[in-house]
């Protein structure tokens, strides 16, 4: 079995946590709102899917296809089905969270936004991704065939490409031209520096980043600052394209800040950490299971705020029932959150966990 990168198994794991204290509006990680989570923290796993990703691939275009559908298309779309019928279920209750099983809301919506049934809305980023990394490597092949190397000259003048891209949609979209279907490509050219920055980490900026932690959090923080200072605001929306401040290029740097940051925290704990550890194996579940963590938390959520309104804890009843992101907490006392977040991750990974056991039972 190959061996882990520790780096980015905790990096990983952070990043999901990262989505879920987004989604809980729970702001214990944005360091008083220096790094909100929306200006990064789902370009954390665009970036780490880059990093990941392989230039062989780009000879074998089919199979990285068919690979790619097995891995993320086909199960996001057995579990888009399910969360269909869920959805149909829960209007029975008079909870009415998503829209109507149809061929549409089935196959055609998950790539135009992926909120179709409410409870499965954060795993819009499963199929986005798929269509990025196929655009990626279609770009990459038409890329190399004019530019003939595939050495670190030619990553950086493709960063710069990609990054011009991204400038143009976030252009396009402060003037109100990302609308509709345009979100599709919108959402694609938005994310696909995150992509090749991740890219470009593995194979140039790794081996050069060894800038003392000081100096290096010091600069990520300074940066910040003065953006929110000239901006007001640094988070914005990858699946809708929109609530973009400050110039252009301000989400991308903000993006590249804000993984910058958790990489480096990532770094420094990879070296604290024991891999025979509980805690190693913990974060490694974690990060095993992001997939379902991002796929099934909102469940995970739902059932919570359930049982509180069967004990008759106050809640606004009407979110409750209309609203899948609405968050209920006892006495309105904010570190109930902390219950939503420890169960959207244990639940989900421990369920992953003992299906992927009995997988390996059968085999």
């Amino acid at each position: 079995m190959k061996e882990k990168n520790l780096t980015f198994t905790i990096l990983s794991a952070i990043g999901i946590v990262l989505i879920l204290l987004g989604h809980l509006d729970f702001n214990i990680l944005a360091l008083g709102g220096l790094f909100p989570y929306y200006s990064y923290h789902v370009m954390i796993f665009v970036f780490i899917s880059g990093y990941f990703s392989k230039s062989r691939d780009e000879d074998d275009i089919c199979g990285f296809f068919i690979r790619k559908s097995k891995h993320l298309l086909i199960p996001y779309f057995i579990w888009n089905v399910i969360y269909g019928i869920i959805c149909m279920l829960l209007k029975y209750a008079n909870i009415d969270i998503g829209s109507d099983i149809t061929l549409y809301n089935l196959f055609v919506a998950p790539f135009m936004g992926g909120h179709q049934f409410g409870l499965n809305a954060p795993a819009w980023f499963v199929p986005a991704l798929f269509l990025l990394q196929m655009c990626d490597i279609l770009a990459r092949k038409i890329w190399h065939l004019i530019i003939k190397k595939k050495d670190a000259v030619s990553e950086w003048m493709l960063m710069l490409l990609y990054l011009i891209v991204g400038m143009t949609v976030v252009a396009l979209a402060k003037r109100g031209s990302v609308y509709d279907w345009y979100k599709l490509p919108g959402r694609l050219m938005l994310m696909a520096p995150a992509y090749q920055f991740g890219r470009l980490y593995r194979k140039d900026i790794e081996k050069r980043d060894r800038i003392p932690s000081v100096i290096y959090f010091s600069f990520l923080i300074l940066i910040n600052l003065i953006l929110i200072y000239i901006t007001g605001g640094l988070a914005y929306s990858t699946v809708w394209v929109t609530g973009f401040a400050g110039s252009v290029l301000t989400p991308f740097v903000t993006t590249f800040t804000g993984i910058a940051l958790w990489l480096r925290i990532s770094r420094i704990l990879a070296k604290k950490i024991n891999k025979d550890s509980y805690s190693f194996k913990a974060i490694s579940a974690v990060s095993d299971h992001t997939f379902d963590i991002m796929m099934h938390h909102l469940l995970v959520f739902m059932m919570i705020k359930a049982v509180m309104y069967m004990a008759g804890c106050s809640m606004d009843i009407a979110a409750f029932k209309s609203d899948v992101y609405y968050v209920a907490t006892v006495q309105n006392v904010e570190e109930f959150k902390w219950v939503y977040l420890i169960l959207g991750i244990i639940l989900p990974t421990v369920a992953a966990s003992m299906i992927d056991k009995i997988k390996r039972i059968k085999k």
